[in-house]
């Protein structure tokens, strides 16, 4: 099962925690571009997407540019910012998108309406129409500006590496580069999100999970097995029951802990195992190889789920942010002493060898 450390260790964690943000909060808050007087603005407190007074016609390109952040706790810098809480939509229902760029994210219409602006802040979405789903929505100090406009100006376009895909409760970002089969992650203050591949192989005792990994920078100095030291880099697997869990590196816990992810929602379905402890391999390619099924009896219990339904690669930077550089290849999974095999970012959902 999940494992705990003492409270004891969480207070020191939280302490450790406390100095840091401290240390940096100024400059962070210093950094945050100034509303502007015709913006906008969102505090996080919404329940209901506001009209940005800008109409569109399908097909027509539209400008989002954003300003401010959502401050949650000024006094440790841990604040929301556009390129991660604001999304659109266009005439009162989904699809939803989120900005890419703060400064402008263009975009192409792809209905008639109003462009609808909402800040998701730490909620989660329920449904890609625009619903979150239940949970406190408090009052930010600050506030997230918005300012729509026609634009001449080109769509922007981000691609994510070939055969993977960005997790649309997420949005695109920029953090992820490179080939189906060698991909680097590059978190910058404030990024998250969860790139997916999708598979679909029996999970039993034969089942393995292999890829190589280049750490460069980890994106948290303390355990992340708190809210607000949650920031990591890691490759998962996606079960058929809903259930995932995730490979991490950690500066300081240590290899084979396991735990419940702390965030809401989230810790009913997430479980972090970390792999690789500490800085001295940083730098240097490592390789691993997880048995799968043993890890879901230990990390979560039976019964175990039937199939591996997706890959996923994680980079979030939000709590601390101070981002994280990795290198990942060949990640594969497949069944040990049979011809079947899925290779992540392959495009294919089935491989067979022979």
């Amino acid at each position: 099962m999940t494992q705990i450390r003492t409270e004891t260790d969480r207070q020191a964690t939280m302490a450790q925690w406390d100095a840091q943000q401290r240390a940096v909060a100024s400059g962070i808050l210093r950094d945050i571009a100034p509303l502007q007087a015709d913006d906008l603005v969102l505090t996080g407190s919404e329940t209901a997407w506001l009209p940005t007074g800008c109409s569109v016609k399908k097909g027509q390109h539209f400008s989002v540019s954003s300003t401010g952040a959502n401050i949650v706790d000024r006094d440790h810098a841990v604040i929301i910012q556009p390129k991660y809480a604001l999304w659109v939509r266009i005439g009162g229902h989904g699809p939803i998108r989120k900005i890419i760029f703060e400064k402008e994210t263009v975009f192409c219409a792809w209905a008639d309406g109003e462009v609808e602006a909402f800040t998701k802040a730490l909620s989660l979405w329920a449904d890609m129409d625009g619903a979150i789903l239940p949970g406190p929505r408090d009052v930010s100090e600050g506030g997230i500006g918005v300012s729509v406009r026609l634009t001449d100006a080109p769509e922007t376009n981000i691609q994510p590496p070939e055969h993977w895909a960005f997790m649309d409760i997420f949005g695109e970002v920029t953090i992820f580069s490179g080939s189906g089969t060698d991909i680097s992650v590059d978190t910058h203050d404030g990024d998250c999100c969860i790139l997916e591949t999708p598979v679909d192989i029996p999970l039993n005792d034969r089942t393995r999970l292999s890829w190589s990994w280049l750490v460069d920078k980890l994106p948290s100095e303390l355990p992340e097995d708190l809210v607000l030291t949650h920031d990591y880099i890691s490759v998962a697997v996606r079960f058929d029951n809903g259930r995932d869990l995730t490979y991490m590196w950690s500066k300081e816990l240590p290899a084979d802990y396991h735990f419940a992810c702390p965030l809401p929602w989230w810790c009913d379905r997430e479980t972090h195992w970390i792999v690789e402890s500490g800085t001295a391999k940083l730098g240097l390619w490592q390789d691993a190889v997880r048995p799968v099924a043993s890890d879901y009896r230990k990390a979560i219990g039976d019964p175990l789920p039937g199939r591996v339904v997706a890959v996923w690669l994680i980079a979030n930077s939000v709590f601390q942010r101070i981002g994280g550089k990795a290198r990942f290849r060949n990640i594969r999974l497949s069944e040990d002493g049979t011809d079947r095999t899925v290779t992540a970012g392959s495009g294919l959902r089935c491989y067979s060898i022979g």
